[in-house]
């Protein structure tokens, strides 16, 4: 009985490893650079689980045979001990709960609780190793073999987006927080009709007169992953919480407590199916 659980549980684990890499549910809780890690991983369970039950079943049966289990006083083969049943359901209730039971993405109370960042420099990314961004070295344009001068008949700034077929300039969170930490993007941004997809945050505490535009953002994995929002300005709408929506609006950019922060004036809201890539690196 014991080989059987023993398999049960390479299997399941194998499987569920495997399941999430061809399901694309592994994107919920690892960066994509893993990814590949967890189909080996998985795939190497299978593959033990296969040996070992080729392995075990002739180690079994020479022991069977000596009639060792009788000698040393063992249980019965048939049966199995109470701490072997406890081991086999504390191996299989994380995986078999992250398979059947968590949801596919993260809901309101992770971003609640792990707070909305509209301050890039919160992201643990955003720091510069042993300084900080105004320590960075100048950009070079001497390149040897690299031409660093931008396209003739090619604009500059926003134009490099790709806009909506309205003329909205098509971003993500990301690309308005990095606006607002650099003076040239943002006077780029600034009064711009953009369009971004992301999750609908109803006002907080009943509150009236805006909402928030939320995006996780994943450095590792899903213990570190942020939400990032952006401040939409206008009248609340009927939209399920945590509802993928697109936004177009006006890009603002205000000055709260020493920090600037980006803003969306609202013009048309639209519900969207979730992306494929649901989640920013």
């Amino acid at each position: 009985m014991k080989r059987v659980l023993t398999l049960i549980t390479l299997l399941l684990w194998g499987g569920t490893l495997v399941y999430f890499w061809l399901s694309a549910r592994i994107a919920s809780y690892l960066h994509p650079q893993f990814h590949a890690y967890v189909l080996s991983a998985g795939l190497g369970l299978l593959i033990l689980s296969a040996l070992w039950w080729w392995a075990s079943r002739e180690t079994d049966a020479s022991c069977h045979d000596c009639g060792c289990h009788e000698e040393h006083g063992d249980e019965p083969r048939s049966r199995i001990s109470a701490g072997a049943a406890f081991a086999f359901v504390v191996l299989l209730l994380p995986v078999s709960a992250a398979a059947f039971i968590s949801p596919g993405q993260f809901g309101e109370a992770v971003v609640m609780n792990r707070g909305i960042v509209t301050d890039i420099s919160q992201l643990p990314s955003a720091e510069m190793p042993g300084g900080n961004w105004d320590d960075a070295p100048e950009w070079d344009d001497g390149v040897d073999g690299v031409d660093a001068t931008w396209p003739q008949g090619q604009e500059e700034g926003v134009e490099y987006f790709t806009r909506t077929p309205d003329g909205a300039i098509q971003v993500e969170t990301l690309d308005l927080l990095f606006a607002a930490e650099e003076p040239g993007l943002r006077e780029e941004f600034e009064n711009q009709r953009v369009s971004i997809i992301g999750q609908y945050v109803p006002p907080r505490g009943g509150a009236e007169g805006g909402f928030d535009l939320v995006r996780m953002f994943m450095v590792c994995c899903a213990a570190d992953a942020r939400p990032l929002g952006i401040k939409v300005t206008g009248e609340p709408v009927s939209v399920p919480r945590m509802g993928w929506v697109r936004i177009t609006g006006i890009a603002r950019f205000e000055e709260n407590g020493g920090v600037i922060e980006p803003s969306l004036e609202l013009e048309k809201i639209e519900e969207v199916e979730a992306p494929r890539e649901s989640l920013l690196y």
